[in-house]
């Protein structure tokens, strides 16, 4: 035998073997660890390093990367937590309290703001704590007046149920909340890192454009308008606008032909955030067509013109109600519906469904709001010139409504009704001119506002230029071509 011992060689080899086999071993596992780690992106995730308790991210972290949206923060972000974006208002509310994975699952609730009702009442009947709710009411009332909250708007809660020991008094904690008062603001109130309440205002931003809206009368003129691209509330202005030279009960017509041009607001997906302003109008039926013109005078009166700079306003309006029907004329002999006999009829009668609003037809002092025998429910205006209003068989007053207040032409001071002596709903309308009745439909009424010899220079400048942008104006309806926004700021 040799002096080589086969078992102890047999040992250092296993012994090698084994050291190398960890070393290799350990090198792929530490090559495995630097190369396999995914990055993370920031628009993604939301951390809450070293705040595995905190129940939410801080909402004054959020950020949305649009370059259209507006910010107003509350306080600063903490260290070692990542904001996230979102595209819009809303996505950013919910990404505020669903895209935390280490929180405790937070339940989204939708309440409405009962009529007469607060929103500490509101957090109260969903089962937050009193004390939470009256921190999360001030925490909002540093970005948003509560006095402004209406009833029916509707409040997204984010709460987060409480284990059943006893001894809570509330039934789930109020992680946040979240509402859009209006379409270009969304407010959101969210517990912190540090277990306060923090509120955030987001403002959304959006490219302004002017479009054009024509047609024909086939239906009527709210229908066509639509139809052209309009929207409801461009309609309701267009009728405030036209209201003082036209008869909508009894001019409008098939075939008469419209045009309006007015601004409109367009996000980012070119979709229709809001209308502005229209800044010309022009309808053309029975008579000699009627083209207005926007235009803002030097100390700040807004007001509608025609070519040569007359007033579209007439100091009453030529009907006080929309989308009525004329049932009965004003007529020195009329057989009366109810008394069967003939007697004198003072006024016009429009027929309406009960609640439609009634407007005042010019400025003025109400001089009496009540009941008045026959005429049920009743409200005279005292206007300038020795001109009086009145409008009776009302539903019921607007708010504010009664003796000695003052209104403005165009605003609502009451609802078709049928009280009184009256066979249906409907508005009776009368015009008095010092103390005796005259015919509302054939009055030559006195106009608004008119232009001095230095503001009519203004006004043909600003006229041409919005038959510049008129004729420049897309179609309203026409959502296929490229959005243009108008940098022109004359009719702001």
């Amino acid at each position: 035998m040799s002096g080589f011992d086969v078992s102890r060689a047999d040992a250092h080899r296993t012994r090698g073997l084994v050291a190398v086999a960890s070393l290799s071993l350990s090198a792929l596992l530490l090559i495995a660890l630097m190369t396999g780690r995914e990055p993370q992106s920031d628009a993604a995730t939301i951390e809450t390093a070293g705040v595995l308790d905190a129940p939410l991210i801080d909402t004054d972290l959020l950020s949305v990367e649009m370059g259209s949206v507006a910010h107003r923060d509350i306080a600063a972000a903490p260290p070692g937590m990542t904001p996230v974006t979102a595209l819009d208002p809303v996505a950013l509310n919910d990404a505020a309290f669903t895209d935390c994975t280490r929180c405790t699952t937070t339940i989204q609730v939708e309440r409405e703001v009962p009529r007469g009702g607060t929103l500490a009442g509101l957090l109260d009947d969903a089962g937050i704590d009193r004390v939470e709710a009256a921190r999360a009411v001030s925490a909002l009332n540093t970005v948003y007046d509560l006095r402004y909250l209406r009833a029916g708007e509707r409040i997204r809660l984010y709460v987060e149920p409480l284990p059943d020991n006893g001894e809570a008094e509330a039934d789930v904690r109020l992680n946040g909340l979240s509402f859009r008062p209006d379409v270009e603001r969304s407010i959101t109130v969210a517990r912190t890192w540090n277990d306060e309440y923090r509120a955030r205002e987001t403002i959304a931003q959006f490219d302004r454009e002017m479009v054009r809206a024509t047609g024909d009368i086939t239906t009527s003129l709210y229908v066509d308008a639509l139809n052209a691209g309009a929207t409801d509330r461009v309609v309701v202005e267009l009728a405030g606008v036209l209201a003082y030279a036209i008869d909508f009960q009894r001019s409008i017509q098939p075939g008469d032909e419209f045009d309006i041009v007015f601004e409109r607001f367009v996000d980012e997906e070119g979709e229709t955030a809001r209308t502005g302003d229209i800044l010309y109008a022009r309808y053309e039926g029975r008579g000699e067509p009627k083209e207005f013109f926007r235009f803002e005078t030097p100390d700040g009166i807004i007001g509608y013109y025609s070519a040569d700079g007359a007033s579209a306003q007439r100091l009453l309006m030529l009907t006080p109600i929309n989308g009525a029907r004329l049932s009965s004329h004003f007529s020195r002999a009329r057989r009366h519906p109810i008394l069967g006999y003939t007697r004198r009829h003072n006024g016009t009668d429009f027929a309406a469904p009960r609640g439609t609003p009634v407007f005042a037809a010019g400025n003025g002092v109400v001089e009496r709001a009540n009941r008045y025998g026959s005429f049920g429910n009743y409200v005279r205006i005292r206007h300038a010139n020795g001109y009086q209003t009145a409008y009776a068989h009302l539903n019921g007053f607007a708010r504010g409504i009664r003796a000695g207040s003052r209104v403005s032409q165009g605003q609502v001071i009451a609802y078709v009704g049928t009280t009184g002596r009256s066979t249906g709903p409907h508005l009776h309308y009368e015009v008095h001119h010092n103390g005796t009745p005259v015919n509302p439909m054939t009055l030559d009424l006195p106009t608004g506002r008119q232009l001095n010899a230095d503001e009519i220079p203004l006004f043909e400048a600003e006229r041409d230029r919005i038959l510049a942008i008129r004729d420049a104006a897309r179609p309203a309806a026409d959502t296929d071509q490229p959005m243009m926004a108008d940098a022109g700021n004359g009719a702001q």
